[in-house]
């Protein structure tokens, strides 16, 4: 999605590898999880960051598209801003939060952007059963591994997922990515 965005838009810009692992560490009871620390996360994150400080690079996007990311790269983007020994602004930027829809996990929309990038590389979708990610109660979450709330791991109905729909939903984000990349920009 970067580099779609970088392609999309007129601003000058750098793309960078993308993460291969990310923190997962609710998946592990399910054979085969990849998972960092949050604190590799950051240090990694950071440590790469830092390195453009000495560069022409001014403005920092984190483009997550992985949910256990997310509370990670937003501390980190505020961290770098206010330290004075790295001289550009972070920000943190998700393609679930600017669909506007429930994003579950493998589930609908999930499913249905893989199904447009990497059809060859989606198996079977198949309904979740789990219709939410967790179960908030009295203001705490109960279940805190993946395994306790969702045998398959799946939350949400992928059944109906489609490639045509994931174009959509990716065009969706990659539109409020890009205007997301103007705002900053300009801030």
């Amino acid at each position: 999605m970067a580099g779609e965005a970088d392609r999309a838009w007129d601003g000058e810009s750098v793309v960078l590898p993308a993460l291969p692992v990310g923190v997962a560490p609710y998946h592990d009871r399910f054979p085969g999880t990849l998972s960092v620390s949050t604190e590799t996360l950051r240090h990694y994150a950071h440590d790469v960051v830092k390195s453009l400080s000495d560069s022409s690079v001014e403005t920092v996007v984190f483009v997550n598209g992985h949910g256990g990311n997310g509370e990670t790269l937003s501390h980190l983007a505020r961290e770098v801003t206010e330290a004075e020994a790295i001289e550009l602004d972070a920000f943190l930027w998700e393609w679930m939060r600017a669909v506007d829809e429930h994003v579950g996990h493998a589930g609908e929309l999930e499913t249905a952007v893989l199904l447009h990038l990497c059809p060859d590389d989606v198996g079977e979708p198949v309904a979740g059963d789990a219709s939410a990610w967790n179960d908030t109660v009295d203001g705490g979450v109960v279940r805190q591994f993946t395994d306790e709330f969702s045998e398959n791991g799946a939350v949400g109905d992928a059944t109906d997922a489609s490639a045509e729909q994931g174009e959509a939903v990716f065009e969706t984000a990659l539109d409020a990515l890009v205007s997301f990349l103007k705002r900053v920009e300009n801030a």
